[in-house]
């Protein structure tokens, strides 16, 4: 009564049995197992036209054990410097799964998970490396009047190119702010790629004059911002680029996701206690490359740094 795996001769009299009118139990003691794996076997290969067909639930069986999945990789040795490795890159757990994949490495990002999670009770801090290590944080909403910025185009009337992000040079803007100056943060939207400039403050002026500075040598086809008065000078920066200006509706960061992302991959390197004055511009900038290194699934697993020549020609 403890086996369990069936042979083709045994699938032939369990077809024979079945067309005897034999009952499950029947069939589960005359062959020595249990009656569930008979039920199992005759329902996973049950057809609605033949029936059970001996012959096809056989070769089925055999395709099953061919394409196992094999055994995950245990996290050890080796492999756990790897992650280890890639979790000071902060990588997601997704985009380590793919690098060991391309490695010839087998490990669903579960797995991984699962691994921090365990280290994070045995009293680890790897789970400090993941973007969101257990925290959820939520901005609150200041509903102050707030002046009008000159020629401002609502992003309903952006183009649905644009939208669908179908083709290069359209960037979301912008500002994160810390306790000595602040980050202007551009995101790409096809490509994904990044870019971050230091200011010491968020005068229009100084903020129109740092875009355009990041962006110069870039293709820069629009530019989409929220409503902060920061960006009261985005016409300067058309003047300069080409472009055109884009603003959110008052409150709707997620229309401008992408960047909001780059910023919460910033905070990863520099939290908001971080000073600025302590971060040098070629350290911030392996910081953007860092970030911009990384695949993406939704890139087929390409980085936005394969696009820049592409953005810059």
């Amino acid at each position: 009564m403890n086996k369990s795996h069936l042979s083709e001769t045994e699938r032939k009299a369990i077809a024979s049995m079945l067309k005897a009118k034999s009952s499950q139990s029947e069939i589960a003691r005359n062959l020595g197992y249990h009656r569930s794996t008979i039920s199992r076997e005759i329902k996973r290969n049950i057809s609605l036209r033949g029936g059970y067909r001996y012959k096809q639930a056989h070769k089925l069986s055999v395709v099953r054990k061919q394409t196992k999945v094999i055994k995950k990789a245990k996290i050890t040795g080796e492999l756990e410097q790897k992650i280890l490795y890639y979790l000071m890159l902060k990588y997601s757990p997704m985009q380590i799964s793919y690098e060991l994949k391309s490695q010839g490495i087998s490990l669903s990002h579960e797995s991984i998970y699962r691994y921090l999670i365990k280290d994070k009770k045995q009293g680890g801090n790897l789970y400090k490396h993941l973007r969101i290590n257990g925290k959820r944080r939520y901005r609150r909403r200041v509903k102050a009047q707030r002046s009008k910025i000159p020629n401002r185009i609502d992003i309903e009337l952006r183009p649905e190119a644009i939208n669908q992000r179908k083709e290069l040079g359209h960037w979301e803007v912008d500002l994160v702010s810390y306790k000595d100056g602040y980050l202007v943060t551009s995101y790409e939207r096809t490509s994904r790629l990044a870019r971050a400039a230091k200011i010491s403050s968020k005068q229009a002026l100084e903020v129109s004059t740092a875009i355009i500075r990041m962006m110069s040598g870039y293709k820069v086809q629009s530019l989409t911002y929220d409503n902060g008065l920061e960006f009261a000078g985005h016409e300067q920066v058309n003047q300069e680029l080409g472009s055109v200006s884009y603003f959110c509706k008052p409150y709707a960061s997620w229309e401008k996701g992408g960047v909001e992302n780059f910023n919460g991959l910033i905070r990863q390197y520099l939290p908001k206690k971080s000073k600025l004055e302590h971060i040098s511009a070629d350290y911030l900038e392996e910081i953007v490359t860092e970030i911009n290194s990384r695949p993406r699934k939704v890139l087929n697993w390409k980085n936005p740094l394969s696009f820049k020549l592409e953005l810059t020609a």
